[in-house]
């Protein structure tokens, strides 16, 4: 978000539901892919959700210059309740005692795998093509 002197309700309307969305997302991924030994389910939604910050903000906003309501709700809103760092780093620190390799195996996959698909994002965006921006 821009620094902006004055923050307007829809804006902190859209992060509480785009954030609604985004947790609810999380929790039914996570709850299909946990087992109780991995990080996967964190693992997947930290990778998509690191692609889809970098195709949202360099790709769809600079093709259809989005309303920052709508940046806000899906990018703060959405993929941020729907990534997580903090679960990561529970997770790491409840899998490391046992599965020491595996564990940080899965969080150097997420710490890099994030880099690679934020670069993809990014990369993605490119083929949106871009447009001028007004400033709102």
């Amino acid at each position: 978000m821009h620094h902006r002197e004055k923050i307007h309700v829809s804006w902190l309307v859209a992060v509480f539901a785009g954030g609604f969305i985004g947790g609810i997302l999380r929790y039914v991924i996570s709850g299909v892919t946990h087992d109780g030994t991995t990080m996967m389910g964190t693992t997947i939604v930290n990778l998509i959700g690191s692609f889809l910050l970098a195709f949202t903000t360099y790709g769809l906003d600079m093709k259809f210059d989005l309303p920052e309501w709508l940046l806000l709700a899906l990018g703060t809103g959405v993929i941020g309740g729907f990534t997580t760092f903090s679960t990561l780093m529970l997770d790491f620190a409840t899998l490391a005692p046992r599965h020491a390799i595996y564990a940080t195996l899965l969080l150097m996959l997420n710490l890099l795998g994030g880099l690679l698909a934020a670069t993809a994002g990014f990369l993605a965006s490119k083929l949106v093509g871009r447009r001028d921006k007004k400033q709102w």
